[in-house]
């Protein structure tokens, strides 16, 4: 099991024009995936980060309904690779002080892979859900998940860590979180 009050989320680059390159996850997957771990997260009383690469000199322009279920969290900007390579962004993750961090978004090959690799040399305890990430191609997206376990990551998905956080169904908030999960099933 996982204690939520160990747990945030970071979302990384969920921008549609973004989103839309993914060749591993639809992009309407990739998208559904997220929205419930972000429910899970707002219902779970999980921090939450939004990393963004700026679009110009406008505030980047969040996936629809991701946009809804972080409605109020900041976007920290970044320009590398890896979110802990900028400030704004890794004062964000560090400053609720909870080891593990999941981290889900696209590219899995640029930022998750870095992002996750650097997470856990910083002494996080990373989660990366697969469903809530999207690659560029099914080899080098598989190279990066290789190379985040064996960095000491954790692969998984938006359904074991949500079961892993609220595992009984009889209450809340279980009950509401197995709801959430019902979005992800196929049509």
């Amino acid at each position: 099991m996982l204690d939520p009050a160990t747990v945030q989320v970071l979302f990384a680059d969920p921008h549609p024009q973004i989103v839309a390159r993914s060749k591993t996850n639809a992009p309407d997957a990739l998208t559904r995936s997220a929205t419930v771990l972000a429910r899970v997260a707002r219902l779970l009383h999980l921090p939450m980060r939004l990393s963004v690469v700026p679009e110009g000199v406008r505030p980047p322009q969040l996936i629809p309904e991701l946009a809804r279920e972080t409605e109020g969290v900041a976007q920290h900007p970044r320009i590398s690779a890896s979110p802990f390579l900028d400030e704004a962004p890794r004062a964000a993750i560090a400053a609720p002080g909870r080891e593990h961090l999941i981290i889900a978004g696209f590219a899995t090959e640029v930022v998750v892979r870095h992002g996750a690799c650097d997470a856990v040399a910083a002494g996080y305890r990373v989660h990366v859900p697969v469903d809530a990430c999207g690659g560029m191609s099914s080899r080098t997206e598989d190279a990066a998940f290789r190379r985040i376990e064996a960095a000491g990551g954790v692969t998984t998905s938006v359904v074991a860590l949500v079961t892993a956080m609220a595992p009984d169904f009889s209450t809340d908030p279980g009950r509401q979180a197995f709801g959430f999960l019902q979005r992800l099933r196929p049509a």
